[in-house]
Order: C-alpha cells, then sequence, then structure tokens
C-alpha cells in the first residue's frame, strides 16, 4: 500500500474509497495490517508479489467476508466500510501507516526505489 502513497495517489485511493461507499458497502482488506506488512524477505507467506496474494490470504479474505472460521482470521483484517464508518477507516489506516513508517524505514527507502527505477525506465522510454 506504500507504493499508492509514494506516486502520490494516496489522496485519490481514499476518495475512490469515499465514491465506493456511496453506492454499497464494501470489505475493505488493504491498508497496513498483519497480513499486508509482512516483511519483505525472500520466502513470502502471504503475497507472490507487490500485489497479489496467496490462496492463504483469499481464504481469510473469504473467511472474514462469510462469517467462516473467524477465529483464524487476524482482527485487524478486513473491515466492511460504509457511508458512516470511512471517515474513522481512513484516519486508522493512516495512523497505521504512521507507525508502519517509523518501524520499516527499510521498506520504505525499497519502495522509494523502486518508484524512482521505474520513473527513470519510463523517462528513458519516451525519449
Amino acid at each position: 500500500w506504500e507504493a499508492i502513497q509514494v506516486t502520490g495517489e494516496g489522496k485519490t485511493w481514499e476518495q475512490w474509497k469515499r465514491e465506493l461507499v456511496k453506492i454499497a458497502p464494501v470489505w475493505d482488506f488493504s491498508g497496513y495490517n498483519s497480513i499486508t506488512t509482512q516483511p519483505i524477505n525472500d520466502v513470502m507467506e502471504n503475497y507472490t508479489d507487490n500485489s497479489h496474494y496467496t490462496e492463504k490470504v483469499g481464504n481469510l479474505v473469504l473467511n472474514r467476508i462469510f462469517s467462516y472460521q473467524l477465529d483464524q482470521v487476524p482482527d485487524d483484517f478486513g473491515v466492511l466500510i460504509t457511508p458512516e464508518n470511512i471517515d474513522n477507516h481512513l484516519k486508522k489506516i493512516n495512523q497505521k501507516r504512521k507507525q508502519w513508517l517509523e518501524n520499516n524505514q527499510n521498506e520504505e527507502q525499497l519502495v522509494k526505489t523502486l518508484k524512482r527505477n521505474f520513473d527513470q525506465q519510463q523517462k528513458s522510454k519516451s525519449e
């Protein structure tokens, strides 16, 4: 999720969620939680790459949505967002992001470096 912030699209992402909940309640599994903030290493348990989660995480998503085996789903993973709770939900995500940044400076730098490298590659392609 930090990649969205680094691209400068964090506020756009928040507005998109606000617009979605005007239509219907939506389950939100994004943000900074025990599943999405797994430390980056060679053996990733929750994600196969930067945006695709594993079958294990998919099962946790389904379990949360269908209230099945909730004892296996981390308490901080998955929130049903509505017009009534969206502002508080986004505030919590931003608070958790601040905590994550304080404790994960190496990962933050990695995301910034990847973004910078991507931008340079795109610039080279357009020249």
